[in-house]
């Protein structure tokens, strides 16, 4: 079967936005670590290819070295009772961590279940959303997916933290930003994926209305919004052989 590719849209229309994509790809690549230290709580059934048990682990580690280094750099700076400001300040640092590695091993006994070559479960999954949120009600309507992801767990994280940090405990300004962190990085994910079925919806509308748009002259009003821009030869014969080529035609193969 032969399908046209559309060459005037994509020359005219799929131009890159380099600002935006470097946005979104810095949030949806720098943001995995502060998910990962969310979505353990909340979620299951990661794919192979998302859920990664080292790196959870160099994220442990990282997070209960890092109050020891600040003891021992400010140590000089602390009142005299320094290892019982510690405990205070920590205690529930610790026991987040203590939480979190825990979560990430049940996390890691789960990707067993699916082997190491199983192809019935997307590998790169973000895994079950909890049932509490999926059962969620605004005005008596269900939450769609994606309020779930950029609003309401992220907001969860966001709503602990800042009454943590209310009471003076340093986990309160991490799990804090790390909520926004987890709702920026699904924002740019949806955005990227808005764009490119709106790139899809406009080729298909395009692959419509090019031709007349061009051969006839019609403007916006007649062609859903699309306006040709660029010189149309006054010749009707010759407007017929370039319209020809605007599309390029190729092979799809069919599976058997």
């Amino acid at each position: 079967m032969k399908s046209g590719k559309n060459l005037y849209f994509r020359y005219m229309f799929m131009r890159k936005h380099p600002i935006r994509d470097a946005f979104d790809n810095f949030f949806i690549a720098f943001c995995a670590y502060p998910r990962l230290l969310l979505e353990v709580f909340i979620r299951r059934d990661f794919g192979r290819r998302y859920f990664s048990f080292s790196s959870a682990m160099f994220l442990f580690l990282v997070l209960a070295t890092l109050p020891l280094i600040a003891l021992l750099f400010f140590r000089d700076y602390l009142p005299q009772y320094s290892t019982v400001l510690f405990f205070g300040l920590f205690s529930t640092w610790y026991a987040y961590l203590a939480g979190f590695l825990y979560m990430s091993i049940k996390r890691r006994q789960e990707l067993k279940r699916h082997g190491n070559l199983d192809l019935t479960y997307f590998t790169k999954s973000s895994g079950f959303v909890h049932p509490r949120f999926l059962n969620f009600h605004f005005r008596g309507k269900q939450v769609t997916p994606r309020t779930i992801e950029t609003v309401l767990e992220p907001g969860f994280f966001f709503i602990i933290g800042f009454n943590l940090w209310i009471f003076g405990q340093p986990l309160g300004h991490l799990l804090a930003i790390c909520s926004i962190f987890y709702s920026l990085s699904y924002r740019a994910a949806y955005r990227r994926g808005d764009h490119y079925i709106w790139d899809k919806t406009d080729e298909w509308i395009c692959n419509r209305v090019l031709a007349p748009a061009f051969l006839e002259g019609r403007n916006a009003n007649e062609s859903l919004g699309f306006q040709f821009r660029g010189h149309r030869p006054a010749n009707p014969e010759m407007r017929e052989q370039i319209v020809k080529t605007f599309f390029e035609e190729e092979e799809i193969v069919e599976a058997m």
